[in-house]
Protein backbone atom coordinates (compact mmCIF):
# COMPACT_ATOMS: atom_id res chain seq x y z
CA UNK A 1 0.00 0.00 0.00
CA UNK A 2 2.95 2.35 0.61
CA UNK A 3 3.84 1.87 -3.08
CA UNK A 4 0.33 1.92 -4.54
CA UNK A 5 -0.77 5.09 -2.74
CA UNK A 6 1.92 7.44 -4.14
CA UNK A 7 1.62 5.92 -7.62
CA UNK A 8 -2.17 6.43 -7.64
CA UNK A 9 -1.95 9.97 -6.30
CA UNK A 10 0.94 10.82 -8.63
CA UNK A 11 -1.06 9.59 -11.61
CA UNK A 12 -4.11 11.54 -10.50
CA UNK A 13 -2.28 14.84 -10.05
CA UNK A 14 0.04 14.25 -13.01
CA UNK A 15 -2.88 13.94 -15.41
CA UNK A 16 -4.75 16.71 -13.61
CA UNK A 17 -1.81 19.03 -14.27
CA UNK A 18 -0.65 17.71 -17.67
CA UNK A 19 2.70 18.41 -19.24
CA UNK A 20 3.07 21.05 -21.92
CA UNK A 21 5.29 20.02 -24.84
CA UNK A 22 8.15 22.30 -25.76
CA UNK A 23 7.30 24.27 -28.87
CA UNK A 24 8.16 27.46 -30.69
CA UNK A 25 5.39 29.72 -31.91
CA UNK A 26 7.78 31.25 -34.42
CA UNK A 27 7.87 28.00 -36.38
CA UNK A 28 4.13 27.50 -36.22
CA UNK A 29 3.86 25.13 -33.27
CA UNK A 30 1.87 26.18 -30.20
CA UNK A 31 2.02 24.06 -27.02
CA UNK A 32 -1.23 23.07 -25.34
CA UNK A 33 -1.94 21.43 -22.00
CA UNK A 34 -5.59 20.78 -22.94
CA UNK A 35 -5.90 20.15 -26.70
CA UNK A 36 -9.15 20.44 -28.67
CA UNK A 37 -11.19 22.38 -26.15
CA UNK A 38 -14.61 23.41 -27.44
CA UNK A 39 -14.65 27.14 -28.23
CA UNK A 40 -17.54 29.15 -29.68
CA UNK A 41 -16.99 31.82 -32.32
CA UNK A 42 -19.75 34.44 -32.37
CA UNK A 43 -19.76 37.03 -35.14
CA UNK A 44 -21.65 40.29 -34.89
CA UNK A 45 -19.57 41.80 -37.70
CA UNK A 46 -19.51 40.41 -41.27
CA UNK A 47 -17.07 42.79 -42.94
CA UNK A 48 -14.23 41.51 -45.10
CA UNK A 49 -11.76 42.26 -42.29
CA UNK A 50 -13.85 40.21 -39.87
CA UNK A 51 -14.03 37.41 -42.46
CA UNK A 52 -10.23 37.38 -42.73
CA UNK A 53 -9.76 37.42 -38.99
CA UNK A 54 -12.31 34.66 -38.33
CA UNK A 55 -10.86 32.41 -41.04
CA UNK A 56 -7.29 32.85 -39.82
CA UNK A 57 -8.26 32.37 -36.16
CA UNK A 58 -10.20 29.18 -36.94
CA UNK A 59 -7.41 27.79 -39.11
CA UNK A 60 -4.71 28.27 -36.44
CA UNK A 61 -6.90 27.04 -33.58
CA UNK A 62 -7.90 23.83 -35.35
CA UNK A 63 -4.67 23.08 -37.21
CA UNK A 64 -2.72 23.35 -33.93
CA UNK A 65 -5.43 21.27 -32.19
CA UNK A 66 -5.89 23.96 -29.58
CA UNK A 67 -9.66 24.33 -30.01
CA UNK A 68 -12.62 22.88 -31.79
CA UNK A 69 -14.27 26.00 -33.18
CA UNK A 70 -18.06 25.96 -33.12
CA UNK A 71 -20.04 28.74 -34.85
CA UNK A 72 -22.87 30.30 -32.82
CA UNK A 73 -25.29 32.88 -34.17
CA UNK A 74 -25.60 34.91 -30.97
CA UNK A 75 -23.75 35.41 -27.70
CA UNK A 76 -26.62 34.48 -25.35
CA UNK A 77 -26.96 31.01 -26.87
CA UNK A 78 -23.21 30.43 -26.58
CA UNK A 79 -23.28 31.67 -22.98
CA UNK A 80 -25.94 29.12 -22.09
CA UNK A 81 -23.74 26.44 -23.66
CA UNK A 82 -20.94 27.43 -21.24
CA UNK A 83 -23.37 27.24 -18.32
CA UNK A 84 -24.36 23.72 -19.41
CA UNK A 85 -20.69 22.73 -19.63
CA UNK A 86 -20.70 22.30 -23.43
CA UNK A 87 -18.08 25.00 -24.08
CA UNK A 88 -14.86 26.18 -22.51
CA UNK A 89 -15.11 29.70 -23.87
CA UNK A 90 -16.51 32.19 -26.37
CA UNK A 91 -14.67 34.46 -28.79
CA UNK A 92 -16.93 37.25 -30.00
CA UNK A 93 -16.20 39.57 -32.95
CA UNK A 94 -18.25 42.66 -32.05
CA UNK A 95 -20.10 44.89 -34.46
CA UNK A 96 -17.87 47.59 -35.93
CA UNK A 97 -14.72 45.44 -35.69
CA UNK A 98 -13.85 45.72 -39.38
CA UNK A 99 -14.80 49.37 -39.89
CA UNK A 100 -12.72 50.34 -36.86
CA UNK A 101 -9.59 48.66 -38.24
CA UNK A 102 -10.12 50.18 -41.70
CA UNK A 103 -10.34 53.63 -40.10
CA UNK A 104 -7.04 53.14 -38.33
CA UNK A 105 -8.38 52.13 -34.93
CA UNK A 106 -7.32 49.03 -33.01
CA UNK A 107 -9.84 46.21 -33.26
CA UNK A 108 -10.90 44.28 -30.19
CA UNK A 109 -12.40 40.82 -29.85
CA UNK A 110 -14.23 39.76 -26.69
CA UNK A 111 -13.40 36.60 -24.76
CA UNK A 112 -15.59 34.80 -22.20
CA UNK A 113 -14.36 31.68 -20.39
CA UNK A 114 -15.87 29.04 -18.12
CA UNK A 115 -14.86 30.34 -14.70
CA UNK A 116 -15.82 27.15 -12.84
CA UNK A 117 -12.42 25.66 -13.78
CA UNK A 118 -9.73 28.25 -13.15
CA UNK A 119 -6.93 26.18 -14.69
CA UNK A 120 -8.70 25.52 -17.97
CA UNK A 121 -9.89 29.14 -18.03
CA UNK A 122 -6.29 30.36 -17.73
CA UNK A 123 -5.22 28.04 -20.57
CA UNK A 124 -8.08 29.24 -22.82
CA UNK A 125 -7.21 32.88 -22.16
CA UNK A 126 -3.52 32.31 -22.88
CA UNK A 127 -4.10 30.32 -26.07
CA UNK A 128 -6.71 32.71 -27.45
CA UNK A 129 -4.37 35.65 -26.86
CA UNK A 130 -1.57 33.75 -28.58
CA UNK A 131 -3.72 33.04 -31.65
CA UNK A 132 -5.01 36.61 -31.77
CA UNK A 133 -1.42 37.83 -31.53
CA UNK A 134 -0.40 35.67 -34.49
CA UNK A 135 -3.35 36.81 -36.61
CA UNK A 136 -2.77 40.41 -35.61
CA UNK A 137 0.90 40.15 -36.56
CA UNK A 138 -0.07 38.80 -39.99
CA UNK A 139 -2.48 41.68 -40.54
CA UNK A 140 0.13 44.19 -39.36
CA UNK A 141 2.74 42.66 -41.67
CA UNK A 142 0.44 43.11 -44.65
CA UNK A 143 -0.31 46.73 -43.74
CA UNK A 144 3.34 47.63 -43.04
CA UNK A 145 4.54 45.94 -46.23
CA UNK A 146 2.16 48.04 -48.30
CA UNK A 147 3.56 51.15 -46.63
CA UNK A 148 7.33 50.49 -46.74
CA UNK A 149 7.59 48.22 -49.78
CA UNK A 150 10.89 46.33 -49.92
CA UNK A 151 12.94 48.80 -47.87
CA UNK A 152 13.08 46.54 -44.79
CA UNK A 153 11.45 43.51 -43.26
CA UNK A 154 7.89 44.15 -41.96
CA UNK A 155 8.58 41.86 -39.00
CA UNK A 156 11.47 44.15 -37.98
CA UNK A 157 9.19 47.17 -37.96
CA UNK A 158 6.43 45.38 -36.02
CA UNK A 159 8.60 43.51 -33.52
CA UNK A 160 12.33 44.22 -33.68
CA UNK A 161 13.09 41.88 -30.74
CA UNK A 162 11.75 38.36 -30.19
CA UNK A 163 12.23 35.61 -27.62
CA UNK A 164 13.47 32.10 -28.36
CA UNK A 165 13.04 29.49 -25.64
CA UNK A 166 16.05 27.37 -24.66
CA UNK A 167 15.10 24.25 -22.64
CA UNK A 168 16.80 23.75 -19.30
CA UNK A 169 16.71 19.96 -19.68
CA UNK A 170 16.46 17.72 -22.72
CA UNK A 171 13.14 16.15 -23.62
CA UNK A 172 9.65 17.37 -22.82
CA UNK A 173 8.89 18.82 -19.41
CA UNK A 174 6.33 16.83 -17.49
CA UNK A 175 4.16 17.20 -14.45
CA UNK A 176 5.26 13.69 -13.52
CA UNK A 177 8.89 14.81 -13.55
CA UNK A 178 7.96 17.33 -10.85
CA UNK A 179 5.78 14.93 -8.85
CA UNK A 180 8.01 11.84 -8.80
CA UNK A 181 10.82 13.22 -6.55
CA UNK A 182 8.29 14.66 -4.12
CA UNK A 183 6.38 11.41 -3.86
CA UNK A 184 9.59 9.46 -3.44
CA UNK A 185 10.42 11.67 -0.47
CA UNK A 186 6.86 11.36 0.84
CA UNK A 187 6.94 7.57 0.51
CA UNK A 188 10.16 7.42 2.51
CA UNK A 189 8.71 9.69 5.18
CA UNK A 190 5.42 7.76 5.38
CA UNK A 191 7.23 4.45 5.61
CA UNK A 192 9.52 5.81 8.29
CA UNK A 193 6.87 7.40 10.49
CA UNK A 194 4.25 4.68 10.19
CA UNK A 195 6.88 1.93 10.39
CA UNK A 196 8.37 3.34 13.56
CA UNK A 197 4.88 3.75 14.95
CA UNK A 198 4.17 0.07 14.36
CA UNK A 199 7.60 -0.99 15.63
CA UNK A 200 7.59 0.94 18.90
CA UNK A 201 4.00 1.85 19.82
CA UNK A 202 2.72 -1.66 19.05
CA UNK A 203 5.52 -3.32 21.01
CA UNK A 204 4.85 -0.99 23.93
CA UNK A 205 1.14 -1.80 23.80
CA UNK A 206 1.71 -5.55 23.61
CA UNK A 207 4.43 -5.55 26.28
CA UNK A 208 7.17 -6.99 24.06
CA UNK A 209 9.18 -3.77 24.42
CA UNK A 210 9.58 -4.55 28.14
CA UNK A 211 11.09 -7.91 27.25
CA UNK A 212 13.41 -6.23 24.75
CA UNK A 213 14.55 -3.77 27.42
CA UNK A 214 15.43 -6.71 29.69
CA UNK A 215 17.95 -8.00 27.13
CA UNK A 216 21.66 -7.24 27.70
CA UNK A 217 21.70 -4.42 25.13
CA UNK A 218 21.51 -0.66 25.52
CA UNK A 219 18.47 1.42 24.56
CA UNK A 220 20.63 3.21 22.02
CA UNK A 221 21.20 -0.06 20.17
CA UNK A 222 17.43 -0.67 20.10
CA UNK A 223 16.80 2.77 18.60
CA UNK A 224 19.64 2.38 16.07
CA UNK A 225 18.25 -1.00 15.03
CA UNK A 226 14.78 0.47 14.47
CA UNK A 227 16.35 3.36 12.54
CA UNK A 228 18.39 1.12 10.22
CA UNK A 229 15.40 -1.12 9.55
CA UNK A 230 13.18 1.81 8.57
CA UNK A 231 15.95 3.42 6.48
CA UNK A 232 16.41 0.26 4.41
CA UNK A 233 12.67 -0.19 4.07
CA UNK A 234 12.18 3.42 3.00
CA UNK A 235 14.92 3.22 0.35
CA UNK A 236 13.42 0.05 -1.12
CA UNK A 237 9.99 1.67 -1.30
CA UNK A 238 11.40 4.83 -2.90
CA UNK A 239 13.25 2.81 -5.54
CA UNK A 240 10.07 0.88 -6.36
CA UNK A 241 8.14 4.16 -6.74
CA UNK A 242 10.90 5.52 -9.00
CA UNK A 243 10.96 2.38 -11.13
CA UNK A 244 7.19 2.36 -11.62
CA UNK A 245 7.24 6.12 -12.36
CA UNK A 246 9.86 5.59 -15.07
CA UNK A 247 7.88 2.77 -16.67
CA UNK A 248 4.36 4.24 -16.43
CA UNK A 249 4.95 7.99 -16.57
CA UNK A 250 8.24 8.39 -18.46
CA UNK A 251 10.11 9.94 -15.52
CA UNK A 252 13.85 10.28 -16.05
CA UNK A 253 16.77 10.76 -13.64
CA UNK A 254 19.17 13.35 -15.03
CA UNK A 255 21.44 13.58 -11.99
CA UNK A 256 23.74 11.31 -10.00
CA UNK A 257 22.03 8.20 -8.54
CA UNK A 258 24.44 8.23 -5.59
CA UNK A 259 23.50 11.81 -4.66
CA UNK A 260 19.83 10.86 -5.06
CA UNK A 261 20.26 7.95 -2.64
CA UNK A 262 22.14 10.19 -0.20
CA UNK A 263 19.24 12.65 -0.24
CA UNK A 264 16.79 9.83 0.43
CA UNK A 265 18.86 8.47 3.33
CA UNK A 266 19.08 11.89 4.97
CA UNK A 267 15.35 12.36 4.39
CA UNK A 268 14.71 9.12 6.28
CA UNK A 269 17.11 10.05 9.08
CA UNK A 270 15.45 13.44 9.54
CA UNK A 271 12.11 11.78 10.28
CA UNK A 272 13.13 8.69 12.25
CA UNK A 273 13.58 10.79 15.38
CA UNK A 274 10.15 12.38 14.90
CA UNK A 275 8.59 8.93 14.55
CA UNK A 276 10.31 7.67 17.71
CA UNK A 277 9.19 10.73 19.69
CA UNK A 278 5.54 10.43 18.63
CA UNK A 279 5.35 6.65 19.06
CA UNK A 280 7.06 6.83 22.45
CA UNK A 281 4.73 9.52 23.78
CA UNK A 282 1.57 7.90 22.39
CA UNK A 283 -0.26 5.61 24.85
CA UNK A 284 -1.15 3.07 22.14
CA UNK A 285 -0.55 2.25 18.48
CA UNK A 286 -3.83 3.76 17.25
CA UNK A 287 -3.04 7.11 18.84
CA UNK A 288 0.49 7.04 17.40
CA UNK A 289 -0.85 6.37 13.89
CA UNK A 290 -3.36 9.21 14.17
CA UNK A 291 -0.67 11.62 15.38
CA UNK A 292 1.55 10.70 12.46
CA UNK A 293 -1.23 11.04 9.88
CA UNK A 294 -2.04 14.45 11.36
CA UNK A 295 1.56 15.41 10.55
CA UNK A 296 1.75 13.69 7.16
CA UNK A 297 -1.38 14.98 5.45
CA UNK A 298 -0.61 18.73 5.79
CA UNK A 299 2.99 18.10 4.74
CA UNK A 300 1.81 16.77 1.37
CA UNK A 301 0.46 20.24 0.53
CA UNK A 302 2.85 22.48 2.49
CA UNK A 303 6.21 20.99 1.46
CA UNK A 304 6.07 21.16 -2.34
CA UNK A 305 5.20 17.50 -2.95
CA UNK A 306 2.06 18.07 -5.04
CA UNK A 307 2.52 21.67 -6.20
CA UNK A 308 5.13 24.41 -5.73
CA UNK A 309 4.71 26.14 -2.38
CA UNK A 310 5.29 29.50 -4.08
CA UNK A 311 1.52 29.42 -4.73
CA UNK A 312 0.87 29.52 -0.96
CA UNK A 313 0.66 32.64 1.25
CA UNK A 314 3.93 33.71 2.82
CA UNK A 315 3.03 32.47 6.31
CA UNK A 316 2.16 29.01 4.97
CA UNK A 317 5.42 28.95 3.01
CA UNK A 318 7.27 29.57 6.29
CA UNK A 319 5.51 26.59 7.87
CA UNK A 320 6.32 24.39 4.86
CA UNK A 321 9.97 25.41 4.92
CA UNK A 322 10.20 24.59 8.61
CA UNK A 323 9.54 20.89 7.85
CA UNK A 324 12.30 18.52 6.66
CA UNK A 325 10.12 17.01 3.91
CA UNK A 326 10.44 20.27 1.97
CA UNK A 327 14.23 19.99 1.88
CA UNK A 328 14.20 16.29 1.06
CA UNK A 329 11.79 16.85 -1.86
CA UNK A 330 13.71 19.93 -3.06
CA UNK A 331 17.06 18.09 -3.02
CA UNK A 332 15.63 15.08 -4.89
CA UNK A 333 13.91 17.28 -7.46
CA UNK A 334 17.05 19.29 -8.21
CA UNK A 335 19.16 16.15 -8.55
CA UNK A 336 16.68 14.16 -10.63
CA UNK A 337 15.38 16.96 -12.87
CA UNK A 338 18.19 19.53 -13.04
CA UNK A 339 21.26 17.30 -12.58
CA UNK A 340 22.32 19.33 -9.54
CA UNK A 341 25.45 18.41 -7.61
CA UNK A 342 26.32 18.47 -3.92
CA UNK A 343 27.35 22.12 -4.17
CA UNK A 344 23.81 23.06 -5.23
CA UNK A 345 21.83 20.96 -2.74
CA UNK A 346 24.34 21.38 0.10
CA UNK A 347 21.96 23.66 2.02
CA UNK A 348 19.12 21.12 1.79
CA UNK A 349 21.34 18.27 2.95
CA UNK A 350 22.80 20.34 5.80
CA UNK A 351 19.33 21.18 7.10
CA UNK A 352 18.33 17.50 6.91
CA UNK A 353 21.46 16.53 8.89
CA UNK A 354 20.68 19.15 11.54
CA UNK A 355 17.09 17.88 11.77
CA UNK A 356 18.35 14.30 12.11
CA UNK A 357 20.82 15.15 14.88
CA UNK A 358 18.36 17.23 16.89
CA UNK A 359 15.36 14.90 16.55
CA UNK A 360 17.41 11.75 17.21
CA UNK A 361 18.98 13.35 20.29
CA UNK A 362 15.56 14.33 21.66
CA UNK A 363 14.13 10.92 20.70
CA UNK A 364 16.83 9.04 22.62
CA UNK A 365 16.25 11.14 25.73
CA UNK A 366 12.47 10.64 25.61
CA UNK A 367 12.80 6.95 24.77
CA UNK A 368 15.16 6.31 27.70
CA UNK A 369 13.02 8.29 30.11
CA UNK A 370 9.76 6.65 29.04
CA UNK A 371 11.11 3.08 28.94
CA UNK A 372 12.78 3.47 32.33
CA UNK A 373 9.41 4.03 34.03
Amino acid sequence: MFVLMPIMVMGMFGYMYPSIPKANVAVGSIPSAFPNLRLALVRDDYSSVADTFAAAFTDIAQSQKLFRILAYTDYSTARQAIVRGDLSGIVRIPEGFGSGILSGMQGTVELTVDETDSQVAAVVQSEVRTIVGIVSARMSTSIVKSMIGDKMSPSFVIQPVSVSGVPLISGNSSGFQFLAPGFMALTVVMGTLLGVGAAIAKEKEQGTMDGLMACPISMTVVVVGKTLAQTIRGLIQAMIVLGISMVLFGVRVYGSPSIMVLSLVLGVMSFVGVGIILSTLAPDQETAQMMMMLLLIPMMFLCGVIFPISQLPDWLQLIGKSLPLYYAADALRRVMVLNAGLDVIGKDLTILIVYAIITMGVALLIFRKTMAK
